[in-house]
């Protein structure tokens, strides 16, 4: 009998000293079901592929439908767009709701695409293709968003054909670029 008034005082004890109140739930009622809606996400990069009826940004490929939204967008305002208005170099949003199949690189269903036309975004979609163009790449994959800084794009990229990964870096006032150590200048024809 000892023991057991140890115990229960014990018990009383430890539950004086919560800080947090029990929570009072009426007998027989269960917690109702909460359900949380998921907003749409977007994803905003540049657009290194396109085939099969997707477009790769950053690590995830989206599948591009003919009931995707396309439209160009500069500064607030918006105009409608085609797919087939979309470039491989282009700086993009994507959005998307469902969630993204877990591979690599990830794969997800877009439901409206956004050219981005401002005046910078520019600047870095004609550099990525001055790049893009100069290497006469077929599949690119950047690894992650590339950073901009002043100038000055860089990012990591795997070129497909030849299992490379390489850093590049390109100057966006000459669309000169490096790859490594190796310095290459585009040139205009």
């Amino acid at each position: 009998m000892k023991k057991a008034s140890l115990f229960l005082a014990g018990l009383l004890l430890l539950a004086g000293c919560s800080d947090e109140a029990a929570p009072t739930e009426p007998a027989g009622e269960e917690d109702p079901e909460i359900t949380v809606e998921q907003d749409g996400m977007t994803e905003e990069g540049f657009i290194t592929q396109i085939g099969n009826g997707s477009i790769l940004i950053n690590n995830i490929y989206f599948a591009i439908t003919d009931d995707v939204e396309v439209q160009f967008a500069e500064g607030g305002e918006t105009t409608d767009a085609t797919i087939s208005d979309i470039r491989t170099g282009m700086k993009v949003s994507a959005d998307y709701s469902e969630p993204l199949a877990e591979s690599f690189p990830m794969q997800g269903q877009a439901e409206k695409i956004t050219i981005l036309m401002d005046e910078e975004s520019q600047r870095q979609t004609e550099a990525l293709q001055a790049f893009i163009n100069g290497e006469q790449l077929s599949t690119l994959i950047l690894m992650g968003q590339p950073l901009v800084r002043d100038d000055e794009i860089g990012f990591l990229f795997t070129d497909m054909e030849s299992g490379e990964l390489t850093e590049v870096r390109i100057n966006m006032d000459t669309l000169e670029y490096t790859m490594g150590n190796k310095e290459t200048e585009d040139t205009e024809e």
